[in-house]
């Protein structure tokens, strides 16, 4: 038997094509997560703004005093770094921002800038108070800032469809193999088609010659015995078996060059053979 190689190549045809699935539903899944990522991000930061906002309306009075201004001026000068003020009492829409959120006072005039920002950090927007009367443009810059690991932003994102994306191209990647394995199990066992039945077209026959070829033919294992043969070709003729073993003869060599054989079995049967 042979292998059906056009089966085992268009099996192996819709396995490349069937992988582009579970490759399509993984690409969107991480499509979707860094959306949803960029969201969390995006959320953190609104969330410091509102915040940022509340805590400098209600400090902004205490914040732009001359002794306020003072202190932030004497702390900058020695720690060349802004003031820092904790979000443990600031309410936030996402409570765990407490733990990561803190906003800076920056003295801003003449001779300091703006900080710059440093870091991996999620920063709200800026806004300056300034005190009355003003003097050489003197202002308190208010920042918002959350030290978020990527972890934490991930945590906090909606990673509900990008889950069910990846679950979906893994099983879709898992069914594809499984069904590629069942199909190379079977196209092992799996034939182009059965052997063709020998045919007698095509030989030069007397029609008791092809009488003879075919009743060996169709017979089981294409033995048949003496007697049979006789009795079907010449009923009850006397000398059936001589006339037999000359149709025998000459039908033999009508066959050979078909690839068919006649043989005479211990003499009591003739056998029709194929020669491969």
């Amino acid at each position: 038997m042979k292998r059906n190689n056009t089966t085992a190549g268009n099996s192996g045809t819709a396995f490349r094509y069937g992988m582009l699935v579970p490759l399509a539903l993984m690409i969107a899944s991480v499509i979707s997560c860094s959306f949803s990522y960029s969201t969390a991000k995006q959320n953190i930061a609104e969330d410091l703004n509102d915040a940022m906002l509340a805590l400098a309306n209600e400090n902004s009075e205490l914040w732009t005093r001359p002794d306020t201004i003072a202190a932030i001026r004497q702390m900058y000068a020695t720690t060349h770094k802004p003031l820092i003020y904790q979000a443990s009492d600031v309410n936030f829409k996402n409570p765990n921002l407490k733990e990561y959120a803190y906003f800076t006072l920056a003295l801003v005039d003449n001779k300091n800038a703006a900080p710059k920002i440093r870091g991996n950090k999620i920063a709200s927007d800026s806004i300056m108070l300034v005190s009355l009367p003003a003097a050489d443009g003197l202002a308190i810059q208010v920042q918002g800032f959350a030290d978020c690991s990527m972890a934490s932003v991930f945590i906090a994102s909606d990673q509900t469809l990008p889950g069910i994306l990846f679950a979906l191209s893994i099983l879709s990647m898992a069914g594809m193999i499984v069904w590629k394995i069942k199909t190379s199990q079977i196209s092992e066992t799996a034939v182009i088609a059965l052997p063709a039945s020998p045919s007698l077209d095509g030989i030069r026959l007397t029609p008791m010659q092809r009488q003879l070829a075919r009743m060996l033919l169709d017979a089981p294992d294409m033995r048949v015995d003496k007697q049979t043969l006789c009795r079907t070709l010449w009923g009850n003729k006397s000398n059936a078996e001589e006339s037999l073993y000359t149709l025998v003869r000459r039908t033999k060599a009508a066959l050979a060059n078909a690839g068919m054989e006649i043989v005479c079995n211990r003499g009591d049967s003739y056998e029709l053979r194929i020669n491969n």
